[in-house]
């Protein structure tokens, strides 16, 4: 896919509030600042308000972006050049948190102090935040990224394929909508809040959560399920689920908190609708079509109108997992040049190439006849658990029948436990994951496969996307619904947007839309399941709603680039009572004195080896992020760089200062 194609064909800006446009307009871009500048600012209070709305917990919270963060887009003086100015325009305000760290001359380690990984933070000036919207354009002479192409694409843009719009009329009565959400808001908070979920996990299980700080911030952390649990009792907090997250914090203030951020950011999408032109652009990454109408809140999707006509929305029923099994249906009844003859994308043949690589590795292993779409009694007799899971995706909702075979209280947690083997970028062990391997060996070992890591770098130069499980289906996907479906549901002149797995049509087309759905399932020889939804309000699957991310495939990264930390005082205190994490293997123990021999570095780059950080990324105290940033490292020195990251070299020091606690649990 030619990425520079249509580059140009959407337009550059960020949606703000009209009290901080006036601001902007007023203090940047009314001043004798270069055009680059100024570009700058709009991006950087853009970012931030992006956190704020879509990653907060309360409007007034102080985001947590770390320096590094700022240094990789603005540079090393990027306080000087970026965020002082704005700082002083109070257009942003910022708070020390307090976190440090620092050598110990005396300990040759590093000494962490508490109170979180991000010391200073960020937010938009409070009393620039009102309920009324507008577009702000950037000055484009050059090449720059909005908001969401910075956070999400790096250094990639969104690119368009010319799907026709047909001109249709997205509206929606906005005094009822604001009404209804006004009304509700407290009822979706109270239905997103689970607090029972976290009886039902195992001790071990490693969770990424959100610790909520009382001035206002959250710190993204790691840990097992009993180590949060206690990090929680102790501050006087509870560890609890809250729509897709994990959070430790305070309930009621939680969600004091939580519900006039609802309220705002469901009027800001409500404000766009009508007002803003539906500018459909597509990523570069996942093949999804994105523009404002495709996180629109699915709670008052009801208000919607596509030419004064109510709408419906056919959604692909447990989408992600319905791809793979026709995938592998596919291979098996039909083979593998078949299965690849399907796609055009050069994205989507990459992924699907490495697909059937695997699978011809497990060919014996798997079965010479897959299932028949139209017979339910197909493969039932089948000995497969592949041929299971086909059934099990195919014929049932595979949610709840996960949820019956875990022996889980609630689907929730069945969802959860799919939604960690989608996103979930590496093979270590988990004790949820470790359950579905019983019903579905052959297949958890090939995903697994998929997901092994090779040694190159994608288009970003980070690590080996061809191994991310998640974007793969994502791209799938998207070749299917907007190169197909969408395409061909406006040749049909039928008004229509999709929403990533599903299609909204106006009142009165959602048969011919089913029509043309099933007859592009039919095409590819893939069984389709869908939920159509017309009355919302009715039919809403709580737990399904508001996933936050604008791209789902980073649920399982640090979303907010924070800085590395390991704070000493979330240590589990009760750590006697629990299996003893220092009790190393002899590969481990072997790496582990080696490192101690060549002691503490500013940069190991030439003291290590690829072997060496290899075995030392599975040492069984290291978070899923330390050991992300090891790989990090691994990953740098295959490809002849000459330097080490901060965070893996911050690691290797971390380690070190863990030899009492190995010597201890040596002898």
């Amino acid at each position: 896919m030619n990425t520079k194609k249509n580059r140009k064909d959407y337009t550059k800006k960020e949606y703000l509030p009209d009290k901080l446009i006036k601001r902007i307009n007023e203090d940047i871009l009314n001043q004798s600042y270069e055009y680059r500048t100024k570009n700058n600012f709009l991006q950087c209070i853009a970012i931030i308000y992006h956190h704020q709305v879509w990653d907060g917990i309360g409007l007034n919270d102080y985001v947590p972006l770390g320096s590094e963060y700022w240094k990789t887009i603005y540079g090393n003086n990027y306080h000087q050049r970026v965020i002082a100015p704005l700082l002083k325009k109070q257009i942003i305000e910022s708070f020390d948190f307090g976190f440090r760290t620092f050598p110990d001359s005396k300990k040759s380690k590093i000494v962490i102090k508490r109170n979180g990984s991000v010391g200073i933070r960020y937010r938009i000036n409070p009393d620039l935040l009102d309920s009324q919207f507008n577009s702000m354009p950037y000055i484009e002479k050059g090449k720059v990224h909005t908001a969401i192409e910075r956070i999400y694409l790096n250094k990639l843009e969104f690119i368009t394929d010319g799907i026709p719009d047909l001109n249709f009329r997205i509206s929606i009565d906005q005094d009822k909508a604001n009404d209804w959400i006004e009304n509700n808001a407290e009822e979706i908070i109270h239905k997103y809040l689970n607090r029972d979920f976290i009886l039902d996990l195992p001790d071990d299980l490693n969770i990424h959560y959100k610790e909520y700080l009382d001035n206002r911030s959250y710190n993204s952390k790691y840990s097992t399920v009993k180590a949060a649990q206690l990090i929680a009792s102790k501050k006087h907090k509870e560890l609890f689920y809250f729509k897709n997250r994990f959070y430790i914090a305070d309930v009621d203030f939680f969600i004091c908190q939580r519900i006039p951020a609802l309220i705002y950011h469901y009027k800001r999408e409500i404000a766009q609708i009508g007002s803003q032109p539906v500018e459909e652009k597509r990523s570069p990454l996942t093949l999804r079509l994105y523009s404002h109408l495709t996180n629109f809140p699915s709670n008052i999707l009801q208000f919607i109108r596509i030419n004064n006509k109510t709408v419906h929305q056919l959604d692909l029923r447990t989408s992600q997992f319905l791809i793979f099994a026709n995938l592998l249906n596919v291979y098996i009844t039909k083979g593998e040049q078949h299965l690849l003859s399907l796609f055009k994308h050069e994205k989507t043949l990459t992924f699907l190439q490495r697909l059937v690589e695997i699978l011809n590795e497990y060919k014996k292993q798997l079965p010479t006849v897959g299932v028949d779409i139209n017979n339910s009694n197909s493969g039932e007799a089948s000995s497969s658990d592949v041929i299971k899971f086909i059934r099990d995706v195919f014929f049932d909702d595979f949610y709840s029948v996960v949820q019956v075979e875990m022996g889980f209280k609630d689907r929730i947690l069945a969802k959860y436990l799919l939604f960690k083997l989608l996103f979930k970028r590496t093979n270590k062990r988990d004790a949820l994951l470790d359950k579905l391997n019983v019903r579905y060996p052959v297949l958890m070992d090939i995903i697994a496969a998929f997901k092994k890591q090779k040694n190159s770098k994608n288009e970003l130069g980070n690590k080996d996307e061809e191994s991310n499980f998640s974007v793969f289906l994502q791209c799938v996907e998207g070749e299917i619904y907007v190169d197909n479906i969408l395409k061909q549901l406006r040749e049909n002149d039928i008004p229509c947007f999709t929403r990533h797995d599903s299609v909204v049509v106006a009142h009165g087309y959602e048969k011919k839309t089913e029509e043309i759905i099933i007859s592009i399932f039919t095409d590819f020889s893939f069984k389709y399941n869908h939920k159509p939804e017309d009355k919302f309000y009715e039919v809403i699957d709580y737990d399904e709603l508001e996933q936050s991310e604008y791209f789902q495939f980073i649920i399982d990264e640090n979303e907010l680039h924070q800085d590395f930390y390991f704070d000493e005082s979330d240590k589990d205190s009760n750590e006697d009572e629990t299996e003893n994490v220092y009790e190393l293997d002899e590969a481990q123990k072997v790496a582990f004195y080696k490192l101690l021999e060549i002691g503490i570095c500013e940069d190991y780059a030439e003291y290590v080896s690829i072997d060496l950080l290899s075995n030392l990324a599975v040492l069984p105290f290291l978070t899923d992020q330390q050991i992300r940033f090891i790989e990090l490292g691994i990953i740098d020195l295959q490809s002849g760089i000459s330097f080490l990251p901060k965070e893996a070299n911050d690691v290797l020091r971390y380690i070190i200062s863990k030899e009492n606690d190995i010597l201890d649990a040596s002898e």
